[in-house]
């Protein structure tokens, strides 16, 4: 386990994007309607759904973007890795902005632990937490640079950012992956 290569995150976001461009975007967009018309509260079933979608395209299976779907399989603890650990972030953030940066990337860890099979969200985000913790900088960083990739569809009227969005996803299923391991077991060093 290392920290989070961030330029090969981006490029698997890249890489992940051009695979499968129609349903990379579908499922994006699904997974902002969703999450809108239920003021967040199905993001995270819609987040983890998308992160098993980019597992399966990952291990070399044909994806769909009903894919995206698959996260309500799992409903409680995608419900609660999402949700929580996106309020913890959130309250972080408020507490004079430095504590949120320090877990920025908590929420995407939290999915992709339920994504590769975690069955307690509360204990995603623990085991989140801890992967984090032990890679931190590069977390931080990878984070920041992924979450700026996937908003430079801004740009173009708002419209760019359903091209530019999947990179950035694609991107942080990766860097969770490669800071919890390729199974999504953390090990922490001594």
């Amino acid at each position: 386990m290392a920290a989070p290569d961030i330029g090969a995150c981006v490029s698997a976001g890249v890489a992940g994007l051009k695979k499968n461009p129609l349903a990379h975007i579908v499922a994006n967009v699904l997974v902002m309607v969703v999450g809108g018309f239920t003021a967040g509260l199905l993001t995270g079933p819609m987040l983890v759904g998308y992160m098993r979608m980019i597992k399966a395209e990952d291990e070399g299976r044909t994806i769909e973007f009903t894919d995206v779907f698959k996260g309500f399989d799992d409903l409680v603890p995608a419900l609660l890795a999402v949700l929580l650990s996106g309020i913890i972030v959130s309250i972080g953030f408020m507490l004079c902005f430095v504590p949120g940066l320090l877990i920025i990337g908590l929420v995407p860890t939290a999915a992709y632990l339920v994504a590769v099979g975690e069955k307690d969200g509360i204990n995603a985000i623990k085991r989140a937490f801890a992967a984090i913790k032990e890679h931190l900088l590069g977390t931080i960083l990878c984070t920041l640079v992924l979450a700026i990739v996937g908003s430079l569809g801004v740009i173009a009227c708002g419209v760019g950012v359903i091209f530019t969005l999947p990179i950035g996803i694609i991107g942080m299923y990766h860097m969770a992956k490669q800071i919890t391991g390729d199974n999504g077991v953390v090990i922490l060093s001594a």
